[in-house]
Order: structure tokens, then sequence, then C-alpha cells
């Protein structure tokens, strides 16, 4: 059984119909990557999946049951785990207040036992704490656990954001552009870690990104979205070779990038053969 399927998926803003009978699926443990240019549904296709939007037509099944119309918050607690374009954290509070908030929802006591500080509070802020610390220094960021994350850079803030989506404890993570505001190695760097959540927490991820190598190194399957529509899907191998896919979304400088990818990509396999 899939953990993700999206089948049909349509919806229109006024006269735009931003997505026409999109599908996809997303397996265990995979990694799967949806491409496209700018404006092509990416992000609006998250939004129907995650229920900030609700389609016209179509639908999406998680684990066998249908989540089309269920809310955002009931997502996250079934084990929807999301990022944003936009970075959406407390700017004022810090690194570690963050990822303990992004916590609250599975804190494990009520509103009233928080306002008394009882022993089960206590408790339960302990282990928030732990657990946050402990996904600081997965990311490589526990120097920011009592910085304020309104100064920090935004590529930083990115990589932070993935935490708050990992202190949620998530069965699925839903990526959207995680190497925005970042350079070459830093998104290298966040490859490496993707595939290490994956091997370590057993995660599935679906993942909108832009850094076409990075998407070709990390993920199993690729989508690609362009105005609106499925405009292509298969491996990573496939996909670049797609005519329609190099004419559409990467361009006249895309087969350097490309063959570079492949290159990582046929390396990494030869090193864990």
């Amino acid at each position: 059984m899939s953990v993700l399927e999206v089948r049909d998926l349509s919806i229109r803003f006024g006269g735009l119909q931003a997505l026409q009978a999109v599908s996809l699926e997303v397996n265990e443990f995979e990694i799967v990557g949806l491409i496209g240019p700018n404006g092509a549904g990416k992000t609006t296709a998250f939004n129907c999946i995650t229920g900030f939007y609700t389609p016209h037509d179509g639908a999406v099944t998680y684990r066998g049951k249908d989540v089309t119309k269920t809310a955002p918050h009931v997502k996250a607690r079934m084990g929807f785990g999301r990022t944003f374009q936009n970075v959406g954290m407390v700017k004022g509070a810090t690194a570690l207040e963050n990822l303990k908030t992004a916590q609250h929802a599975k804190a494990g006591y009520d509103v009233m036992s928080g306002l008394l500080g009882v022993g089960k509070t206590r408790r339960g802020e302990r282990e928030m704490t732990v657990r946050a610390e402990a996904i600081l220094d997965l990311l490589g960021l526990a120097q920011l656990r009592d910085k304020r994350v309104g100064g920090l850079s935004y590529g930083t803030l990115k990589l932070l954001e993935l935490g708050c989506a990992l202190a949620t404890d998530p069965d699925i993570l839903l990526l959207d552009e995680p190497t925005s505001g970042m350079g070459p190695e830093e998104s290298d760097e966040l490859g490496d870690r993707l595939l290490v959540l994956r091997r370590e927490f057993g995660l599935t991820m679906l993942v909108i990104e832009h850094h076409v190598p990075l998407v070709l190194r990390v993920c199993d399957h690729v989508y690609v979205l362009n105005f609106g529509r499925m405009l292509a899907q298969g491996t990573p191998l496939e996909v670049q070779s797609h005519p329609d896919v190099i004419a559409a979304y990467l361009g006249g400088e895309a087969p350097e990038a490309l063959a570079a990818a492949s290159a990582e990509r046929r390396d990494d396999r030869e090193r864990s053969a």
C-alpha cells in the first residue's frame, strides 16, 4: 500500500485552472521529487495534499484513507509534516523554543495542566527539550539552541524549519523548496541529511525542489508539472533525458547539471555496493 496517493487532482481559482487531473504516488520509504518551472502548480498541489486548499475534483489518500477534505491540523496529527516556501516560525523565539512549540500537539498534557505547571507538565517539557536538542544536533544547528531565529540567514531558517517538521514526529515529510537560500555546498549537505533521515528514521518524503542535481541524486522517482498538468514522470534517469522536460523546465544549461548529477548518483551506488 502506498503512503500517499493523489488521483486526478484539479483546482481552479476563478478562471485559472491551477491543477488539471494531477496524479502521483509516494510509496513507503521513498523520496519522491516534484519539479517544474515557476508557476507550474507545485505548491498548489502541496496545499491541496496538506488540506490548505480543497480541490474541486480528485482525491488524496493517506495509507488507504481518503483525506481529501481533512483539515491541516488533523493531517499533522495523522503524520503529515510540512515545510513552506516562506518560513513560518516565531522570529522572536529561540531555535529551541520553536522546536518545542512544534511538538505541542503531542505534548501529552492539557491546557489546564500547562497553566498549573504540574509534574506531568514538567516531565513533558523536559522530554520536548531533549527531543528538540537532539534534532538541532542532527541538523548541525546545536550552536543555535538559544539564539532568536529572527537574525538567522534564510538558508539556516529553512534548515531549522525542517527541524520543526521533524519535531512533529511525521510519518511523511512534504518539503517545499528546502534548499531555497542555500549555496551549492549547503544544498549537497541537505541532500545527504535527507538520505540519512530516510535511512535512520524510516521516513517517506515528497520534495518540491529547484536544485536539479539534488533531486536527481536523492529521489527514487520524479514527477514533472508544467502549467498545472503532469508533463512527465519516472526515475531520475528517465526524467533527465525526457525532451519535453528539458525544453519546459531545465533549460539550456541542463545537460551539464544533469551529467554531473548522474555521475554523483553512480558514484554513490558504487560506494554503497
